[in-house]
């Protein structure tokens, strides 16, 4: 016989009752109800944005999720980062993902796109199509690249994701020009209560990279950054098309701004919400007029009123042109494959990133960043935010 005390007893009988067998049934039910609810229409980018914040991020001092700070995260406030690589341009790969890990950000790689898989049928509109298959399929895969970005947080209901070409290039203080840009975005899309996101709640294409780019004649607010040491001087910054007339507007050449776009060039990086990318698949799947996807979205934030895009000039992002053999740079247009360029450069960039990869690595804490250019102004006093 095998003796027992009272507490003993008590737990046999408790587990043979019925209560108690009923009660795994009960939590499993609970559960199935839970995870059963429908999706929201638009995914919680508070659950989404990561935050290197501890548990008690407030008692220490620092800022709470959904400000600025958040740009400065593993993901640059976004809930993803995403390169657009050819498989086979393992080189761009490897120089994109030294750079990624210096300024302190992952990132996910989705595949180039040769236009040459892309039949005709699927697309949009045969109209304003270059007739040389080269030209061709230089734009069609180009365009296929980007809307498969679009597609991917569509399909994995993404909240919002930043979008980089694998030859982009950024300034070593990349994540402070976000917290700045951050601010200024939550301004220009009127975020009036605690957003989810660093950057609101209330856009659509947030355009970092570019070569171009014009203030909406319809809202003329902007997010002014002065005294700025970041900022190129005139004569260091190439764009294509128009940009802002910024002596006509009253700044100084340490002056960025940040604005409601309409109407931009080159897609050297920008962000997508989760419904800008529906946007984004819906309109450039209905033209009637077939277009680089650069100018394709371009014409959106133009013509589409509810497309909400903010910019920022001087651009964030630009695209770097390595030394060596400039045939490698792009793999759309035709290069001399003989031609070397010795020194590498970013237009638009004051204090490359590319280009201090050297000092960075080897450096540690100590690395002595180089401007480059040897003309870069000294400023005097802090840097200066304010709303116009």
């Amino acid at each position: 016989m095998i003796a027992t005390d009272s507490r003993g007893s008590w737990n046999a009988s408790v587990l043979r009752s019925p209560r108690f067998l009923l009660l795994p049934i009960v939590l499993f039910a609970a559960l199935a109800l839970f995870f059963a609810r429908p999706y929201a229409h638009i995914p919680s980018v508070a659950h989404t944005v990561k935050s290197d914040q501890p548990p008690n991020a407030l008692l220490q001092g620092k800022p709470p999720a959904g400000s600025s700070d958040d740009a400065r995260n593993a993901t640059l406030g976004f809930e993803k980062v995403f390169v657009i690589n050819l498989p086979e341009r393992y080189d761009k790969l490897d120089a994109f993902s030294i750079a990624a890990s210096l300024t302190g950000f992952t990132h996910e790689v989705i595949e180039g796109i040769r236009g040459s898989t892309v039949v005709n049928k699927t697309l949009p509109t045969l109209e304003n199509l270059p007739e040389k298959e080269g030209a061709r399929n230089n734009i069609v895969g180009c365009w296929r690249a980007h809307l498969n970005v679009a597609q991917k947080i569509v399909r994995d209901r993404i909240s919002t994701a930043l979008v980089l070409e694998d030859d982009s290039d950024w300034d070593v203080s990349f994540k402070d020009q976000l917290a700045d840009f951050a601010t200024g975005s939550r301004y220009i899309s009127s975020t009036t209560s605690k957003p989810r996101s660093p950057y609101g709640d209330e856009w659509d294409l947030l355009w970092l990279g570019h070569c171009s780019a014009q203030q909406a004649p319809t809202d003329q607010r902007r997010f002014v950054i002065e005294n700025d040491d970041t900022v190129p001087p005139m004569n260091h910054r190439l764009n294509f098309n128009q940009v802002p007339k910024m002596a006509e507007l009253g700044y100084d050449n340490s002056t960025r701004i940040v604005f409601r776009a309409n109407n931009g060039v080159c897609l050297y990086s920008y962000a997508l919400s989760f419904r800008g990318a529906q946007k984004v698949l819906r309109w450039q799947n209905t033209v009637k007029e077939f277009n680089p996807i650069d100018m394709g979205i371009g014409y959106q934030c133009r013509d589409d009123p509810n497309f909400r895009c903010i910019a920022a000039y001087p651009q964030l992002v630009d695209s770097h042109k390595a030394a060596g053999r400039e045939s490698q740079d792009s793999d759309i247009g035709a290069f001399d494959p003989k031609k070397i360029r010795e020194k590498g450069l970013t237009w638009n960039i004051a204090r490359s990133t590319r280009l201090n990869v050297d000092n960075l690595i080897y450096g540690g804490s100590e690395a002595k960043i180089e401007d480059q250019w040897s003309d870069l102004p000294e400023l005097v006093g802090p840097r200066r935010t304010r709303f116009e």
